[in-house]
């Protein structure tokens, strides 16, 4: 069963210049220690980061009549699985509010903007 959709759009420019200007407190908002890790990796860095963030963005839309707070993006982590798919891990706080429950998500990525999708299931 379907309860929820959440979807997000960003510009990656946004993301860019928001690098810019707040640098590693930024990323520290908005990333997990193990996204951190990747991000690191990444030679190019604004457009993963508007991935991540839209992912989030997306799941906080999709968890909303759950939650009665928001929640901060680093409770929320994005990893892909070993075919390179994005999947949702929620801390524990966040899970007890959404028992039975499952997240799906899907990422895409355009030259200027990053989408995401979140899809909340459960019987």
């Amino acid at each position: 069963m379907i309860y929820s959709i959440g979807i997000d759009l960003i510009e990656t420019d946004r993301v860019k210049k928001a690098l810019e200007k707040w640098g590693d407190s930024f990323v520290d908002k908005i990333l997990t220690p193990e996204e951190k890790k990747i991000f690191d990796t990444k030679e190019i860095k604004a457009p993963f980061l508007a991935g991540r963030f839209a992912c989030k963005e997306a799941v906080i839309k999709a968890l909303g009549e759950f939650l009665t707070e928001r929640v901060p993006f680093r409770r929320i982590e994005i990893l892909n699985d070993r075919y390179g798919k994005p999947v949702v891990s929620l801390d524990k706080t966040v899970l007890e509010k959404v028992p039975g429950k499952k997240i799906m998500i899907s990422l895409t990525h355009e030259r200027t903007m990053a989408s995401a999708v979140a899809i909340l299931t459960g019987e």
